[in-house]
């Protein structure tokens, strides 16, 4: 990957009864993407992060997953970028949003801390 990565952009969310799932993608790749005529989704998520509900009024854990290897370009963007994720699920979950709603909201987001 020859190109300059600058941000992320949302590829990825899955709702689930106990689970908020929000992951990402590079610019480049989504771009790439975009341009074959795709939808984004199909692009290699780099980091997702997750809220797992426990219940019994234990207060959700929140787990974040890369797919980087260290020298990796993406890797320095993907975590640097981890709480805009993080943020970005506890709102799905505290909005009470349906997938339908969170995809039309976050859906192609660009994400961008730098």
């Amino acid at each position: 990957m020859n190109e300059e990565i600058t941000h992320l952009v949302i590829n990825w969310i899955t709702i689930e009864d106990n689970v908020v799932l929000v992951g990402a993608t590079d610019d480049v790749r989504w771009r790439w993407d975009i341009e074959e005529g795709m939808s984004g989704a199909d692009t290699k998520t780099i980091v997702y992060v997750t809220l797992t509900d426990n219940g019994k009024g234990i207060s959700p854990s929140e787990q974040a997953h890369f797919h980087c290897l260290p020298k990796d370009p993406t890797r320095a963007i993907a975590m640097s970028n981890i709480i805009e994720l993080f943020d970005i699920a506890w709102s799905i979950k505290n909005k009470q949003m349906s997938l339908e709603e969170a995809r039309e909201t976050y859906f192609g987001k660009v994400i961008n801390n730098s």
